[in-house]
């Protein structure tokens, strides 16, 4: 009996100490409630699930990220080169003045200001890996000073492999070569060792993790999600696209994910470079003066017509973020709206402003998975369908393969695409870099591409979805109150 007070009670303690630092540090109710439950509907467990994934060291480690990041910053503005590439908020107003798209971007220009609009850019679609990696391993062959290549998913397979191959010969060669992995989304290859011969070979590889205990990191619930790799500094790939087999049309598993991946060629890639840096020396704390070199920030002539803005997502909000650019773009929308996103578990407010487009007219398409490749993830987007339909959003359901790709038309005038999802993890909680960008050409051909997956989808009626069994949304809305965790 005294063991049974003794655990009681040190429960009890716990809890109450628990509940004090969710009601004093979390500020989203559907957060604070998850939370509360958790700790005090399952003794000790709960109270173990808030220490590793709830308990909000967020502030903390981003503290030394920002300033990490804002050291890398100012050193980098020493090179000229680097400062008229990332200087350059004096001539947004003449770069935008008159364009099609010009409310659009002056709103995400006012919101998100750690990066400006950047003109003279040629930015071209990739879809898929059959698109992408002949791309990618020309690049890197022509390669003549630095490859940064970073990923979320670095596979173990047929084709990680052959990159790793080209990466080591370009090492050879006397190129630099940066490698920065996450260590949760490529967990398999960190445990393996698969990059050690690679290091032998001179590539610099290193996985980059918020969970460190030897470095007082505890929090496994951020991850560095970006898709970025910048050669040479003149040329970038940015998107959705991980490095692995599943991505290519000879995927022997099944059909390829259907995925988006962009090539920048232009002045924005320096803030592409600049933010590769920026985590790379998070990473490593290698010594500023071999990674700042003048030749990470060349003479960029203007090399087409697109505007391109970088925008960075994660806990460390210098100057604005991910949510801030998606809820000004939405709520901007006169027209059309097109949103691709396989995980659609978005906070209150981005669910309002789509509600709030559609009801001012907006014609709406969501394009989410048919079958999402996380059930749980799937069943939450779907309890939020019925806010969606009973305003006339369309929701289509993108058939198998599974659709992966993560981007947004707004007007037929600016696109946004890039890592992030349209859910949580993404918007608040990963480190994530997507492109805004305004070019009729590649505008098109990005809507006209979520057209062809909508020609493969199947439309969600509101009938079919109130006709659902009572059992289905107990389970979809039990799975949305855990929004904060998918």
């Amino acid at each position: 009996m005294f063991d049974l007070t003794l655990v009681g009670l040190g429960h009890l303690v716990l809890g109450l100490l628990l509940t004090y630092d969710i009601l004093m540090h979390k500020h989203r109710p559907v957060s604070a409630v998850l939370w509360l439950g958790m700790v005090w509907l399952f003794p000790y467990a709960g109270v173990l699930l808030y220490l590793t994934f709830g308990k909000d060291r967020i502030h903390r480690s981003t503290r030394a990220r920002e300033a990490a990041e804002a050291l890398v910053a100012q050193r980098a503005m020493a090179h000229p080169t680097a400062e008229r590439l990332l200087s350059s908020s004096e001539r947004n107003e003449a770069r935008y003045a008159g364009h099609p798209a010009e409310r659009i971007l002056r709103a995400t220009d006012r919101v998100c200001r750690s990066t400006w609009l950047v003109p003279g850019n040629r930015v071209t679609l990739l879809v898929d890996g059959d698109e992408y990696y002949p791309e990618l391993l020309a690049a890197i062959d022509g390669a003549r000073d630095s490859v940064h290549l970073q990923t979320f998913i670095y596979a173990r397979d047929e084709f990680g492999w052959e990159l790793l191959d080209r990466l080591k010969a370009k090492a050879r060669e006397g190129v630099t070569v940066r490698l920065l992995y996450d260590r949760f989304g490529s967990s398999e290859a960190f445990f393996t060792r698969m990059f050690k011969a690679a290091g032998e070979a001179g590539v610099h590889a290193r996985s980059i993790s918020q969970a460190n205990p030897l470095k007082g990191r505890f929090q496994i619930n951020l991850r560095n999600h970006r898709k970025v790799v910048v050669i040479d500094g003149r040329t970038a790939f940015v998107g959705g696209i991980n490095i692995g087999n599943e991505n290519l049309s000879g995927y022997t598993n099944g059909a390829p994910i259907r995925d988006y991946h962009t090539l920048v060629e232009g002045p924005a890639v320096a803030d592409l470079q600049l933010q590769f840096l920026k985590d790379w020396y998070y990473a490593t704390r290698e010594p500023l003066s071999s990674m700042l070199q003048s030749a990470m920030f060349p003479r960029l002539p203007d090399d087409g017509p697109a505007l391109v803005k970088v925008l960075h997502g994660g806990p460390v909000r210098l100057g604005g973020s991910l949510d801030d650019a998606y809820f000004t773009a939405i709520t901007a929308a006169e027209h059309t709206l097109k949103i691709t996103t396989p995980y659609f578990v978005p906070d209150e407010p981005i669910v309002e402003a789509i509600r709030s487009a559609a009801l001012k007219g907006v014609a709406v398409d969501l394009v989410v998975p048919h079958k999402n490749n996380h059930w749980y993830t799937g069943a939450a987007a779907r309890s939020l369908y019925g806010l969606l339909l009973e305003v006339g959003v369309r929701i289509h359901e993108r058939r198998p393969p599974f659709m992966h790709a993560k981007a947004m038309v707004v007007d037929d005038h600016v696109s946004i695409i890039g890592s992030a999802n349209l859910d949580y993890r993404s918007l608040h909680l990963n480190f994530e870099t997507n492109i805004q960008v305004a070019d009729s050409a590649f505008t098109s051909a990005l809507s006209q591409q979520i057209d062809r997956e909508i020609d493969r989808s199947v439309l969600v009626t509101q009938e079919e979805h109130e006709s659902r069994p009572v059992s289905r949304r107990l389970v979809q809305n039990f799975c949305f109150l855990f929004q904060p965790l998918l």
